[in-house]
């Protein structure tokens, strides 16, 4: 193994290590639990049995699909910050860093920067701003998804205008470049962010880049064709329990909970997407006993088979170093 691969894979242990990557998958399995022994265990493992396989199928399908968008989208922000590395490289780092999804925030995904600074020399104050990026427009593409709700039933939209809102506002401060560099100016003369200057500033060219209109615009529709492929297999998997649903739903309820994961920064949203999906399902009058086990299924087809998709995209390069 080269010096350069053991390097990136010790990190990479370490990472799913310190991040409890085992303990989270645990965890999950409590919540799936405990929301099948909330709508009768029998119901729900009896609808778990009878899901139909090819179904499923498509769920994955789907969902893989879905990721090719956002590789494509990491791929372009490599570009916009002038990264030049082959596609193989660029696609290891990106599908490798799926297994840190269930990480809270998916913080993990910094992987992606360290692999590229450990194997291809980039420096991870310059990619980190990718793995930001990636992040707030994912928001915002299931932010728009939620805002579906207004279609489905008449809530209230406010709590999503008012993140859109923020994300906006932050954007918009972001590219105030003149007052964000005298701010990182002044950080030089202060008490140990000040050994960082020079890395927080390189972090800061490339938010600012990757956040103009071009980028944003582009990277946004890439998150929303990854997100609404997820939300169209959620309703596959509510049609597939024999119950009436539409698209408009499965969008809105999938978003919505993906939304509520992500703000809570639980590791992979866990409890808390599960908690709204069920909740905004049985809200909209579905069986408690459909919106359980759809909930269980499309998250095990959508966070954790990315996180085994990751793993594996790991383990193979592994093995090859």
């Amino acid at each position: 193994m080269t010096t350069s691969g053991k390097a990136v894979v010790d990190r990479g242990l370490t990472v799913v290590r310190d991040h409890g990557v085992w303990l989270t998958a645990l965890l999950s399995v409590v919540v799936f639990f405990t929301l099948a022994a909330y709508a009768d265990i029998d119901s729900v493992t009896s609808a778990l049995a009878a899901v139909n396989w090819s179904t499923f199928g498509i769920v994955l399908g789907l969902t893989t699909v879905g990721y090719g968008f956002r590789f494509a989208k990491w791929h372009y922000y490599l570009r916009r910050l002038d990264v030049d590395i082959p596609l193989a490289a660029s696609a290891i780092a990106f599908f490798s860093g799926l297994m840190m999804v269930v990480t809270p925030g998916k913080a993990g995904e910094v992987w992606k920067a360290w692999f590229l600074s450990d194997t291809r020399g980039v420096p991870a104050s310059k990619t980190t701003s990718v793995v930001g990026a990636e992040r707030i427009t994912d928001l915002i593409a299931l932010s728009v998804l939620a805002a579906l709700g207004v279609l489905v039933y008449s809530r209230s939209s406010l709590p999503v205008i008012g993140l859109l809102g923020t994300i906006a506002l932050g954007i918009g401060l972001l590219q105030w470049r003149r007052g964000c560099l005298a701010l990182l100016g002044r950080l030089e003369s202060a008490p140990v962010l000040g050994e960082y200057a020079s890395e927080l500033e390189q972090f800061y060219e490339g938010t600012y880049r990757l956040f103009q209109f071009r980028p944003l615009v582009v990277s946004t529709l890439l998150s929303l064709a990854a997100w609404g492929l997820e939300g169209v297999a959620f309703w596959l998997v509510l049609e597939g329990f024999g119950v009436d649903a539409s698209v408009v739903i499965g969008l809105f309820v999938f978003g919505f909970g993906s939304v509520v994961g992500a703000v809570s920064m639980l590791p992979g949203g866990l409890a808390a997407t599960e908690a709204s999906m069920v909740g905004v399902l049985l809200s909209i009058g579905y069986p408690e006993t459909v919106a359980a086990a759809a909930t269980i299924v499309i998250r095990v087809g959508t966070l954790w088979y990315a996180a085994a998709l990751g793993t594996a995209t790991f383990l193979t390069y592994r093995g090859t170093r």
